[in-house]
């Protein structure tokens, strides 16, 4: 795959400032309700309703406080220390415990054999940005007893249009994967697909513009037909051994 590596991009703390607002987190908002409503989805059927995650990539808690609310025991791992703190911080104001680790979530995981250490690994808007995918998804799943959740950018959609036009005008490149390449990356680490779910079929930004549950809801049932083009594959993948 293609060596894209944004990490430097979300070290920054002054990213951190408008990082939750711009992306509407912790907002009764459609794209985040939907995310994480597949994210809580897949990991009950996973585990159950109890168990440990790993959150790789957590940001500012996204999912982390989702599954903390829920009484998960939640691991949230990130390379920025100030999203690490946001995440933090928002913890202690609802009385939860998250443990957090900070590093890089490909280069500094160690890649010594030893014994899954949490039920379940998740990670959302992250492979598209790391250095290298299939290493990520190696990580997760020898993270993982039970499997892994993730989300990635198609390439069968409009969004590797938009990746292209940020390449030529300066702006934040990421990758795009094709639906069978990123199948056959997570066969590889034996791990068996349960869900593969193409999901907004309108671009995530128009969502997040728009900024109208009701609207975003209606548009994307409207269009359910095209979902053949839509921008994100969610996946979920259970351990085979």
């Amino acid at each position: 795959m293609d060596r894209i590596d944004n990490k430097a991009n979300y070290r920054s703390p002054s990213l951190v400032t408008g990082y939750d607002a711009h992306r509407r987190i912790g907002e009764d908002d459609y794209v985040n309700s939907l995310e994480v409503g597949y994210f809580i989805a897949q990991v009950r059927r996973l585990a159950g309703p109890s168990g440990s995650i790993i959150d790789m990539g957590a940001g500012t808690g996204k999912l982390s406080l989702a599954f903390a609310r829920l009484g998960y025991a939640v691991t949230a791992f990130d390379q920025s220390d100030a999203m690490l703190e946001r995440l933090e911080a928002k913890a202690r104001a609802e009385g939860l415990t998250i443990a957090v680790r900070q590093g890089d979530i490909v280069a500094d995981v160690d890649d010594a054999p030893s014994a899954p250490s949490h039920d379940v690994a998740v990670s959302s808007r992250v492979l598209m940005h790391v250095a290298d995918p299939d290493v990520m998804i190696r990580h997760m799943a020898k993270r993982s007893r039970r499997g892994i959740v993730l989300d990635a950018p198609r390439r069968a959609s409009p969004n590797r249009l938009l990746a292209g036009w940020r390449s030529l005008t300066g702006g934040e490149v990421y990758r795009c994967f094709d639906d069978r390449s990123l199948l056959d990356s997570v066969g590889r680490c034996g791990l068996r697909v349960i869900d593969a779910s193409p999901l907004f079929t309108l671009p995530i930004g128009l969502h997040l513009a728009l900024h109208r549950k009701a609207v975003s809801t209606a548009l994307e049932r409207a269009l359910r037909p095209a979902r053949g083009a839509a921008s994100t594959l969610f996946l979920a993948a259970e351990r085979t051994g």
